[in-house]
């Protein structure tokens, strides 16, 4: 049986429109579906990453400003310290300055003008010359070298020099004043036991030595920072009964601290 060639005709028009829109809408929902999907979880997942990295930038600028700031405070503090031995060594140098010369002047008064010859009988007899008596070159070097080092702010080059000069020279004609400063020194660098041993030496064997009062005073102050109380008020009791800078001194600590 023979189709009719026109009907063949609209039969096929039909069946393409109705297969075309189901070719066209499958790639059209596939790629929908996908699209969509690859946008939802980009919109999901892109703030809680965005904000984890933020909170992770902001943690680390935070820590490197407070990094900033404490590295700031410890050079303030270091240089503050350092000024503040520096000045205390000036204070201690120009001390001792101003105490020398008292002391030179005390003995320049007291020298009698110079006697001429003296006779016996009719022989003019000259007086005895006169040797003078001084620590050797060697002695008065050290020392001047160690004391040269401290005055310049150089305070551990100046530890280590007044102790080798004392080692040296263990009976050296400046022993007194290297201890005395040794003292001091270890005084900075907070050395309490180190610090009281040479401002001992001081007081105990060189009772009349000019440097006794100050070094009296220091040791008080090392036998309170020590936790002696008793022997740190009778040692500054007894320079605070004295005159002069370290009787003051003495006697201000007392009221500050007993």
């Amino acid at each position: 049986m023979k189709l009719n060639p026109g009907l063949m005709a609209v039969a096929s028009l039909m069946l393409a429109i109705t297969v075309a829109p189901a070719r066209a809408a499958a790639p059209v929902a596939e790629i929908g579906a996908g699209s969509v999907s690859q946008a939802t979880r980009t919109v999901v997942q892109s703030p809680a990453a965005s904000s984890s990295q933020v909170d992770t930038y902001y943690l680390l600028q935070s820590l490197r400003d407070e990094l900033r700031v404490l590295r700031g405070m410890l050079e303030e503090q270091g240089h503050a310290i350092r000024q503040l031995k520096q000045r205390q060594v000036d204070d201690y140098l120009d001390l001792d300055r101003r105490l020398s010369g008292l002391s030179v002047g005390a003995v320049s008064s007291t020298k009698a003008a110079p006697a001429g010859p003296v006779s016996a009988g009719d022989k003019p007899v000259s007086p005895t010359p006169r040797v003078a008596v001084s620590a050797g070159d060697g002695e008065k070097a050290a020392y001047d070298k160690a004391y040269g080092i401290l005055k310049s702010g150089q305070i551990e080059p100046a530890k280590q020099a007044f102790i080798a000069y004392i080692a040296k020279y263990p009976r050296g004609r400046y022993l007194a004043n290297g201890q005395y400063w040794l003292g001091e020194i270890y005084m900075l660098d907070n050395q309490l036991e180190e610090a009281r041993e040479a401002f001992s030496v001081v007081v105990e064997q060189f009772p009349a030595h000019r440097k006794v009062l100050d070094a009296s005073f220091k040791l008080g102050k090392v036998y309170y920072l020590l936790g002696d109380k008793a022997k740190a008020r009778a040692l500054l009791s007894s320079v605070a009964a004295t005159r002069g800078s370290a009787g003051k001194l003495a006697a201000d600590y007392l009221k500050a601290n007993f």
